[in-house]
């Protein structure tokens, strides 16, 4: 339906750029388990021992013991060893009913970057799928990085008539923010919607 706006030259005329923070979250959320595959390894090659390891056990065990939705919800805003965040997403998840309400609405407010990268990650893998509210709210979220990241989980999960909007939110936020990376959330959006609709 929209296999006109995403030509190969439109993506020749706008590449994407080598790195960026929209690139490197892209890749996580893409290739799924891979975080869990690099913390699996880490922890048996690398911290088998000493305090960082004894830490990181003690958070685990502490994570997994919580039945407290709200304490689980506080917990994504904190500074959790990285080698237990695949465990605090998941353990998130099994609240999805009651924490994902809160954390939209925490996100339309956030500047915290730990926040911010747990609940994109946790709206990428939830059951529900959050797209058409957060298509619905976009103007409301005030962080232009929050917006180029929620753009990725539109490029996962939205469906093929958010590719126009998708088009208008890549040209917007490129002329508004010329200087920084927002642009490429909407820039990788539109190729993982290219790749989902129109690539055999």
């Amino acid at each position: 339906m929209y296999r006109k706006l995403l030509t190969k030259k439109f993506f020749r005329d706008n590449p994407h750029k080598e790195f960026s923070v929209q690139q490197v979250l892209y890749s996580t959320l893409l290739y799924d388990g891979i975080e869990q595959v690099a913390t699996e390894y880490t922890l048996k090659h690398m911290l088998q021992s000493g305090e960082r390891g004894e830490r990181i056990a003690q958070e685990k065990q502490m994570i997994r013991a919580e039945q407290n939705p709200e304490v689980v919800f506080q917990l994504l805003r904190k500074n959790i060893d990285v080698i237990n965040r695949t465990i605090l997403i998941d353990k998130a998840l099994g609240f999805e009913d009651k924490i994902l309400p809160l954390v939209i609405e925490k996100l339309i407010r956030s500047d915290h970057d730990v926040f911010i990268e747990n609940a994109i990650r946790i709206l990428a893998k939830s059951k529900k799928n959050y797209s058409p509210i957060l298509m619905e709210r976009y103007a409301e979220f005030r962080s232009p990085y929050v917006r180029s990241l929620l753009c990725l989980i539109l490029g996962f999960r939205g469906e093929e008539d958010t590719i126009p909007w998708m088009m208008d939110r890549y040209f917007e936020t490129k002329k508004r923010y010329p200087d920084d990376t927002y642009d490429q959330g909407p820039l990788i959006a539109l190729s993982e919607l290219n790749a989902r609709f129109y690539i055999d």
